[in-house]
């Protein structure tokens, strides 16, 4: 399989990611779950304003090498757990992103503030503090999404947030959503007041008002 347009792909979001600033340097990884059932991600310790498309490597779904000259993702496990946890994600997120590494320093779960975070399957939770590259952090990331298929994002303590998508736009979309929903909360909770969630009513009326009809039988 001819894996460069994928290659491509995952450097053109990683870039996108890098010009918002959810990923600064290279702290952070992007990955999609390949028609072959690989995975391409983007490599460790790489300033990513200087990586080129095919430093992005190719992995299996147990993160073993496959294609490329540089060393995978040190959270290679991460992408790869939640890929065989939940076979509707087809690409992950994960970023340093400034809000939710404070959210999560306070284990502040994000509540439904903003449509923002409805409409990634919010509150978004936050996972317990596992050393950044090991097996646990996507062990237990991937529990997270297993257990709420709904769940687009999540917030991982001390260290940032991951979200997932069925495609790269989509995850990226996701992962943009969350860091603006936490820097809303952020700056609602900074007028000493408490934010007001979004009620379950109002929660019911925007699935009526958005969600896609049923197809009839």
């Amino acid at each position: 399989m001819n894996y460069l347009e994928y290659k491509q792909q995952v450097y053109d979001t990683t870039l996108s990611l890098v010009d918002i600033q959810l990923i600064r340097l290279s702290a952070g990884n992007v990955s999609v779950r390949l028609p072959d059932g690989n995975v391409a991600i983007t490599p460790s310790a790489i300033l990513y304003r200087k990586m080129v498309p095919d430093d992005i490597v190719i992995v299996d779904i147990n993160g073993n090498l496959i294609e490329g000259d540089k060393k995978p993702s040190s959270e290679k496990a991460l992408h790869t757990d939640i890929y065989k946890a939940r076979p509707d994600v087809n690409a992950v997120v994960h970023a340093h992103s400034v809000y939710s590494i404070a959210f999560s320093t306070v284990e502040m779960e994000l509540p439904l503030v903003c449509v923002e975070l409805f409409s990634v399957g919010g509150p978004v939770p936050v996972m317990g503090y596992y050393c950044p590259g090991t097996p646990e952090v996507g062990k237990v990331a991937a529990e997270f999404f297993a257990t709420r298929p709904r769940l687009k994002s999540l917030l991982m303590k001390n260290h940032g947030m991951v979200a997932v998508g069925k495609d790269l736009d989509d995850a990226y979309q996701n992962a943009y959503k969350t860091e603006i929903g936490a820097e809303i909360y952020h700056l609602a909770l900074q007028t000493g007041k408490k934010p007001q969630a979004l009620t379950e009513e109002n929660i019911q009326e925007i699935m009526a008002r958005y969600q896609k009809p049923q197809e009839k039988k």
